[in-house]
């Protein structure tokens, strides 16, 4: 009877590799390793391994790096949308912005990585002075400032109290 070879699958959202030392699984984001022994399983960011669940706090720099994409794109659209529609989008890059800041902090937040409370608070001075533009002729930015920073510092001490 002949010996069965053992091959090895390299597609574009399935990966199998088996040797001497274990087998590798790769299915979309989940990956399982299996060696003598031990078992590995990853999925997206959490690492499985004796029954222990461990985040991948580099899944951070994915996160800012999908914000920067984010951030071209906004300005791109509003640019491309003011250009061929001849439509005053007044307002609309800082709610972008704002939104692409908290969404950023949201995720880091879910993930286990620390958030910037200075991109949170930068965030939501962003959407309010975009509504602003949209609404009042004259905005004062310096003011809006100050208001998201009493919001923030009271936010803050609140949390710290508790």
């Amino acid at each position: 009877m002949a010996e069965k070879k053992k091959a090895d699958i390299d597609l574009p959202f399935l990966k199998v590799k088996e040797d001497e030392e274990g087998s590798y699984v790769e299915v979309g984001p989940i990956e399982v390793k299996g060696k003598k022994g031990e078992e590995k399983v990853r999925i997206g960011p959490l690492n499985i391994s004796d029954g222990r669940v461990d985040v991948d706090r580099s899944q951070g720099k994915n996160l800012e790096g999908m914000a920067w994409a984010a951030f071209f794109i906004v300005v791109g659209l509003v640019w491309t949308v003011q250009n061929v529609y001849h439509v005053n989008l007044e307002g609309a890059v800082p709610i972008g912005v704002g939104i692409i800041w908290l969404a950023l902090n949201y995720g880091r937040s879910r993930i286990g990585v620390p958030i910037s409370r200075v991109t949170t608070g930068l965030g939501i001075v962003a959407i309010v002075y975009g509504v602003s533009q949209q609404f009042v002729e004259d905005v004062d930015v310096f003011a809006l400032a100050l208001v998201a920073l009493g919001i923030f510092l009271i936010f803050y001490f609140a949390r710290k109290a508790q």
